[in-house]
């Protein structure tokens, strides 16, 4: 009978064990209850904290206090709970901190790329964009349209330009080296050349002559068995050359040639020689290339500049009549002179027969001639232009302003007439 109380006793006490476990199975689903509140955000290294937190709290509803139900220490298994610990898993969320591979964002530091626009250096100051805030500076860069000015490549060209018949040699040429003397200390860019002889005339005595002138090969000539042939020579290229018939000679002709000056326009530049008498024939050779021009400029409008010098032998043709014609010559004083107001160019200083006539477009950049010495800051400035008389300076002045000329050369036994010299700065 009493062991029967006793089974029955025994039974009781795992009935209760039993019970007690159930109830314990509860907190399993609290802790994955607690997992699924995680988001991806770090910030919620918070929850877990307290997701640890209810688990401690499940604990107290273990009933520890029973010291008598020593088995329910048993229940300190659910100590076990504490592998909630392993939430802390979750920290596995941390992963989430990959997010601060948003800060990747600082790779919008790229938009220093931007400095590749126009590679103006002052945008490398978007360098300093490294927020994306930062980036809002990149609308600086707007101000790169300005580089668009670059396209225009905007600047200044100053071009000198002679009237050369200053031939001092038998049979009319520079040989002897007086005419040369003189254009080297006048600087020219572009000679117009009259009685362009120079030794035998071959293409190598030539390119000699543009050398001994200007310092490069590019020269023109009309054609090298004329008597006295007229030319081009330039410190530019002359990329393309020939000559209208002069209807009233046949020992030189109206020789022209296209200069590639820098800038959206070449030069064309028209070296002449007229007929000495009747003064009609320089009106008629000069009606020539005002209607050559006029066509020119009618087919290729905005192309070239025009200019058009030498030894006209006289003024008759520098008028409305002759190359103003169609008002694409500028034919208005003032006219270039010396030291002495002295505009005349022949050998005896009495009369004026050579000129520069620029068209009318580069008449507008005309400036005054200026020379600067080699010994100080003076200059000697000629307001209109120049004709150089190499008689009326002593060889002191010549050697600071003109050298290497000397005081005879304009004064050698054949040379007829003087240099005449006008200066443009052309904006491009």
């Amino acid at each position: 009978m009493r062991s029967k109380v006793t089974i029955i006793a025994i039974l009781a006490f795992f009935l209760t064990i039993s019970c007690d476990f159930s109830n314990n199975s509860i907190e399993t689903d609290d802790i994955l209850s607690g997992t699924d509140t995680d988001t991806v955000d770090t910030e919620n290294d918070s929850d877990m904290s307290d997701n640890t937190g209810t688990d401690t709290d499940e604990v107290d509803d273990v009933d520890t206090g029973d010291s008598g139900d020593t088995g329910n220490t048993g229940n300190t298994g659910d100590t076990g709970d504490t592998g909630d610990t392993g939430n802390t898993g979750d920290t596995g969320n941390t992963g989430d901190t990959g997010d601060t591979g948003d800060t990747g964002d600082t790779g919008d530091t790229g938009d220093t790329g931007d400095t590749g626009n126009t590679g103006n250096t002052g945008d490398t100051g978007n360098t300093g964009n490294t927020g994306d805030t930062g980036n809002t500076g990149d609308t600086g860069n707007t101000g790169n349209t300005g580089d668009t000015g670059d396209t225009g490549n905007t600047g200044t060209l100053s071009i000198r330009i002679l009237a050369s018949n200053l031939t001092s040699g038998n049979y009319q040429s520079y040989d002897p080296g007086d005419g040369i003397r003189i254009i080297q200390g006048l600087q020219p860019d572009v000679v117009l050349v009259q009685e362009m002889n120079y030794k035998s005339n071959t293409d190598t005595n030539y390119k000699e002559l543009a050398q001994e002138m200007v310092g490069t090969n590019y020269y023109s000539v009309d054609s090298s068995s004329f008597q006295i042939p007229n030319g081009v020579v330039s410190k530019w290229p002359i990329i393309d050359s020939g000559y209208w018939d002069d209807p009233y000679l046949s020992n030189r002709e109206l020789a022209w040639a296209i200069i590639d000056i820098p800038g959206d326009r070449d030069l064309f530049a028209i070296s002449v020689h007229l007929h000495t008498s009747p003064p009609s024939d320089q009106v008629g050779a000069a009606l020539v290339i005002a209607e050559e021009v006029k066509d020119l400029k009618d087919a290729h409008p905005g192309s070239y500049y025009y200019v058009v010098g030498g030894d006209f032998n006289g003024p008759s043709a520098v008028n409305t009549n002759g190359f103003g014609k169609y008002g694409d010559f500028y034919v208005s004083g003032p006219d270039p002179e010396d030291d002495n107001g002295n505009e005349n160019t022949n050998s005896n200083r009495n009369s004026q027969y050579d000129f520069v006539i620029a068209g009318t477009d580069l008449h507008a950049f005309q400036v005054p001639v200026v020379y600067y010495s080699n010994t100080d800051s003076s200059t000697k400035t000629y307001n209109d232009g120049l004709v150089f008389d190499t008689r009326i300076y002593n060889q002191s002045i010549l050697d600071e302003y003109f050298s290497p000329a000397q005081t005879g050369d304009s004064a050698a036994s054949q040379m007829q007439h003087m240099g005449v010299v006008k200066d443009f700065v052309i904006s491009y």
